[in-house]
């Protein structure tokens, strides 16, 4: 009994001697606390905005007066004329022109438009405009 009371009046005179730093304590706890907030908000960082993105056209812009200005008989060079090179002229068909037009804007929807035209012996023969928008 005197031995375990003598090893318990040892051990509080060693836990007196220490001394506690109350305030470093505090200090560090909040320190712990902002860098686990700081790597909490980095984690899910989808609310933050989005980088800038400026709007993308792509292709022939193909105006509703041009189309309207070409007529079935015309020749590959006065089509070439009024409505300029087209976007897409596959060697493996000649005959067949397409003038394609793609808008992507910075927010919102996508917008496409395609106009082909078809030849034959390089006179225009028939205006596919069933996917034609006005840009």
């Amino acid at each position: 009994m005197i031995l375990r009371t003598t090893l318990i009046s040892k051990i509080q005179q060693l836990f007196k001697q220490a001394t506690f730093d109350y305030q470093l304590f505090k200090r560090l706890s909040q320190y712990f606390l902002i860098g686990c907030c700081i790597a909490a908000l980095s984690a899910c960082a989808s609310w933050l905005p989005d980088a800038h993105r400026i709007d993308l056209q792509q292709g022939n812009t193909v105006k509703l007066e041009q189309l309207e200005s070409i007529e079935i008989g015309m020749t590959k060079a006065e089509v070439r004329k009024i409505m300029g090179s087209p976007m897409l002229s596959d060697p493996f068909h000649d005959q067949r022109w397409d003038y394609i037009y793609r808008f992507i804007p910075n927010k919102g929807f996508e917008r496409k438009s395609l106009l082909t035209l078809y030849f034959e012996n390089d006179v225009l023969m028939k205006i596919d405009d069933s996917q034609y928008v006005e840009p």
